[in-house]
């Protein structure tokens, strides 16, 4: 009787187990962008953080005018560049759309030319098809934009609530630790403080590498597009920089719009671009991300493909640039709880 009563228990507790993991599932996938706003947010406070920790080594100032800055900087590098490069950013954009049935048709002559060069190219791509694709897909881009700004309204608010929660985890991040503390059992409760404080490590290596990498490609990208003399290279140098948020896929990204373009309006200038990225590539690769190296989090590449397709599919364009420190961290914590279950299975051998 008792060995039936046990087991009934332990069906219980499974079944009670199971529930509360499918309860959290549920809750987690339909609270997923207000999950990825506080995750944006943390970032956000130690990036404020870090500003102010230099105000007051290097400046001596106290912590609360210290923190102040870093809010003030902190939000002067989110809205400034934006701000200062809208005017000339939104006419080349406004252009570039504007040029889009003009780099459509140019286009097409290129795969015609090409195709009389290597006649059996014509065998194997369908040119009238092949532009009505992108045309099409140009369209879509066009229609999908609109909507983007219809909901921007939305975004904007959202971007608000971010930098205020951002400051108040800034002001006072210890009480917020101590908060989350309350809900770990109290013989836990110093190592899960310990694993906070190695998060929050985690996330300002990120930050670091990342803020480092968009801006010496925009940069360098932008400068070397200026040199040449490409229409919109401020568009195509931003994007550049911007890109190398996502690793592996974003500096051939940010290579591909610019090459496009040119081969449709002077393809001259495909060799100059070609030539700007692998410079730009050969200096990333061999002297500044060694550099910054110690700055960034280190994953597996194909594991890092994998993550960043996963969270592009669950969470859009924001879920692939929150893929990596996210990851980082899940691996962290499943490092930690398998030394502490290795600890503990051990100490049970033992005694």
């Amino acid at each position: 009787m008792d060995n039936l009563r046990d087991f009934s228990l332990k069906v219980l507790i499974t079944i009670l187990m199971i529930g509360i993991v499918v309860s959290l599932t549920y809750i987690i996938y339909y609270t997923r962008e207000i999950l990825l706003i506080v995750f944006l947010s943390l970032i956000l406070s130690i990036f404020i953080r870090n500003v102010a920790s230099i105000f007051e080594s290097k400046f001596k100032l106290g912590r609360g005018l210290s923190l102040f800055f870093g809010i003030l900087i902190t939000v002067l590098i989110l809205v400034l560049p934006f701000v200062s490069i809208y005017v000339p950013f939104a006419v080349q954009v406004q252009n570039l759309m504007g040029n889009l049935p003009n780099i459509i048709l140019g286009f097409e002559s290129f795969l015609e030319r090409l195709s009389s060069l290597f006649p059996a190219l014509s065998k194997v791509i369908n040119i009238e098809s092949f532009t009505g694709s992108i045309t099409s897909t140009f369209q879509n881009i066009i229609s999908s934009s609109i909507n983007y700004i219809i909901t921007a309204s939305g975004w904007i608010v959202n971007f608000l609530i971010m930098i205020v929660i951002a400051c108040f985890l800034a002001i006072n991040p210890k009480e917020y630790s101590e908060m989350a503390s309350m809900f770990v059992p109290v013989k836990s409760r110093e190592p899960f403080i310990e694993t906070l404080k190695e998060i929050e490590v985690v996330l300002k290596n990120w930050i670091n590498g990342v803020l480092l990498a968009i801006f010496f490609v925009g940069f360098f990208t932008t400068l070397g597009f200026w040199i040449i003399g490409l229409d919109y290279f401020l568009v195509f140098g931003i994007a550049a920089g911007f890109l190398e948020i996502i690793p592996y896929f974003g500096p051939f990204l940010g290579c591909i719009a610019p090459a496009i373009y040119v081969l449709t309006q002077s393809p001259s200038k495909i060799i100059l671009i070609v030539i700007i990225y692998l410079i730009i590539q050969f200096l990333e690769n061999n002297f500044f991300i060694p550099f910054i190296m110690r700055r960034q989090v280190k994953l597996p590449p194909g594991v890092t493909i994998l993550v960043i397709l996963i969270m592009g599919k669950l969470l859009g364009f924001l879920g692939i640039i929150v893929a990596v420190p996210l990851f980082a961290i899940i691996i962290l914590l499943f490092g930690k709880f398998t030394a502490n279950r290795k600890i503990y299975l051990s100490s049970n051998i033992d005694g």
